[in-house]
């Protein structure tokens, strides 16, 4: 009988001790107690107890396209409501009706689909952790606020400072290839002194040298344009980056007038990226070949 008992009495000992251990490590904490929640259901318990994303609008940078928010709300609702837990999430918190929505509501819907992309969740033992600008809707002001929730929802902010707007960025995707006198390169293989094609003032293209090249960090949920061309070039870039005569990508629409063609598809779609890019060449209109459209550089 002893060795049993030994046995019995030494393994809830050796629990115990790795318990203790554990704790003194700090790698035990407060367990949820509630029931799981969503990710998507989880950002807007942070959005509540925290504040809105603050994040580059595409519908309002650069600039508001009239009854753009609109027609996008319509556009991309097939592609939310088939994402079954974020699409309850919204309804959910918005108070929206479970069945076909009017147009009112689709911009609804489609506004806390945008706050829900710009407000990322890392995951960690007991939950998630956040890292992103908050807008107090009490004060209007901007803060950059950390913290964790829990997988039942329970928000814990760690730390709050003041912040100013994220940097909304105005450039190219990574993959976007330059056209040069040696050929097409990556934008990200570009470097100050290598020669590309530009545009003269007498309206011809010219080799010039780079002078400066820049790139910037992607905020969370940054949407690029993509647009496609009636002859087949495409370009994925920011909507605040412009074109040769000054327009701003995210000011086209289907039939605008492109570099000799005509755009036939405009859309906003996530960007995987974490940095655009963009290139200065020497001369006196700035202008490059991104991925065989004439850009203007914004350096």
């Amino acid at each position: 009988m002893r060795p049993i008992l030994l046995a019995v009495w030494r393994k809830p000992a050796l629990a115990s001790l790795a318990v203790l251990f554990a704790i003194a490590c700090g790698s035990v904490g407060p367990a949820p107690t509630g029931n799981p929640l969503t990710v998507d259901e989880l950002k807007f318990k942070v959005m509540d107890a925290v504040g809105t994303p603050v994040f580059c609008d595409p519908d309002v940078y650069p600039i508001a396209r009239q009854g753009g928010e609109q027609a996008n709300a319509i556009a991309n609702y097939p592609q939310i409501r088939a994402q079954a837990d974020l699409y309850a999430a919204i309804i959910t918190h918005e108070h929206l009706p479970s069945g076909d929505l009017n147009d009112a509501q689709k911009v609804i819907l489609y506004r806390a689909f945008k706050l829900s992309r710009a407000l990322p969740l890392s995951r960690n033992a007991n939950g998630y952790t956040f890292d992103f600008r908050a807008r107090l809707q009490s004060q209007g002001s901007i803060q950059l606020a950390t913290g964790t929730v829990t997988v039942d929802g329970v928000v814990t902010v760690t730390s709050r400072t003041a912040s100013g707007p994220p940097p909304c960025p105005i450039c190219l995707a990574a993959s976007t290839l330059i056209a040069t006198p040696r050929g097409a390169l990556k934008v990200v293989d570009i470097q100050p002194g290598m020669v590309v094609w530009t545009m003269s003032a007498g309206g011809t293209r010219v080799a010039a040298r780079v002078v400066e090249v820049g790139s910037t960090p992607v905020p969370a949920g940054h949407l690029m344009v993509h647009l496609k061309l009636a002859d087949g070039r495409e370009l994925l870039a920011s909507p605040g980056h412009r074109t040769a005569d000054g327009r701003p990508l995210g000011a086209l629409s289907v039939g605008d007038r492109l570099d000799g063609s005509s755009v036939t598809l405009w859309e906003l779609v996530p960007y995987v990226g974490d940095r655009t890019y963009d290139l200065l060449p020497a001369g006196p209109t700035g202008t490059y070949w991104a991925d065989g459209i004439l850009l203007s550089s914004t350096l």
